[in-house]
């Protein structure tokens, strides 16, 4: 009786291991070293909110806080639904890649079965449950899902197109956030979000060639269209767009305080994006930009002052 009862748990051990690191394995395949990108739906009601942000009005805006926290998660889960599939259909290719090659479903660890699966799941509750806080932001992040899909699946082959559009999916992000708390989107948060999202995704394309060099047309096709001359050039031009558009933003934007306090934080961002440049170009210049912005001290160090230093001014301005 005995033995029969210790085979089970003999048997169970490995199994249980093999079930733990499946699981450890496609929780890493949803990417959540990028989820901090989704944050920008934050941007919004850091600097839409007008009146909410009074310390006598904190009931008012608690819900749009916590709206916008929600939005948050729903935002991690379609875009860690759009990985996996972007991983599905890119096993192959993620082979060739240095770094790449070593993504769950690439090394054998997810399968695509299991990987759609939970993409499916994932799309399926967060979509209908974004269209409970806004109707349009729901039909935003459904559309998100589409687009995405079709770039992984195609889209991302064609030059140019396919850098607009991981643009228009930060763009989006933020539009969204300013849509589930019903505030009016300033058409300064097109401008900067456009140029912010144009200087890192073309950054990200230039990484890409350089780290690949000859092989870059195996892993992505549309590098073939590019140059490496180009994509430098469209890194300088779109830098400097996005720093001068939101030097703009902070003195001329109708939502920040008319005394121009909110200047205060561009020497953040310049410190930031130059020091962005300096690594992408020096001793990290085939990282991913995400890795870059994620793992720096210093930038995070600016990111930390840019947002202290802006929710002072904000808060000092409607007291």
């Amino acid at each position: 009786m005995g033995s029969d009862y210790a085979r089970p748990v003999v048997a169970a051990g490995p199994a249980a291991a093999r079930g733990l690191a499946r699981w450890t394995a496609l929780f890493e395949a949803l990417r959540p070293y990028q989820w901090p990108k989704n944050a920008i739906v934050f941007a919004a009601l850091a600097f839409s909110a007008g009146d909410a942000w009074k310390p006598s009005e904190a009931d008012s805006w608690w819900p749009l806080l916590w709206r916008t926290v929600v939005l948050l998660a729903l935002w991690c889960a379609v875009s860690s639904a759009v990985y996996l599939v972007n991983d599905i259909l890119d096993c192959e290719a993620d082979r060739f890649h240095p770094r790449k090659r070593m993504r769950p479903i690439a090394r054998g660890d997810v399968s695509p079965v299991l990987a759609s699966r939970a993409a499916a799941v994932l799309l399926a509750v967060s979509v209908p449950l974004a269209f409970t806080l806004s109707v349009e932001a729901g039909a935003l992040l459904s559309g998100y899902a589409v687009l995405m899909i079709l770039y992984s699946w195609r889209l991302k082959r064609v030059a140019i197109l396919d850098v607009l559009i991981l643009c228009a999916g930060v763009l989006v992000r933020a539009v969204s956030g300013a849509l589930v708390i019903d505030v009016e989107i300033s058409p300064w948060l097109y401008v900067c979000t456009s140029f912010a999202a144009f200087f890192f995704a073309t950054s990200k394309r230039w990484a890409e060639y350089r780290q690949l060099g000859p092989e870059a047309i195996q892993h992505r096709p549309a590098l073939a269209q590019y140059t490496g001359e180009i994509l430098s050039q469209l890194v300088v031009i779109s830098a400097a767009s996005a720093l001068l558009s939101y030097a703009l933003y902070t003195v001329e934007a109708p939502t920040v305080p008319r005394n121009g306090a909110m200047a205060l934080t561009i020497p953040f961002v310049a410190f930031g994006l130059f020091r962005y440049l300096l690594l992408l170009n020096g001793e990290r210049r085939t990282d991913a930009p995400d890795r870059i912005l994620f793992t720096d001290p210093q930038i995070l160090v600016a990111v930390l002052g840019f947002v202290v230093t802006a929710m002072i001014v904000l808060v000092h301005h409607q007291s």
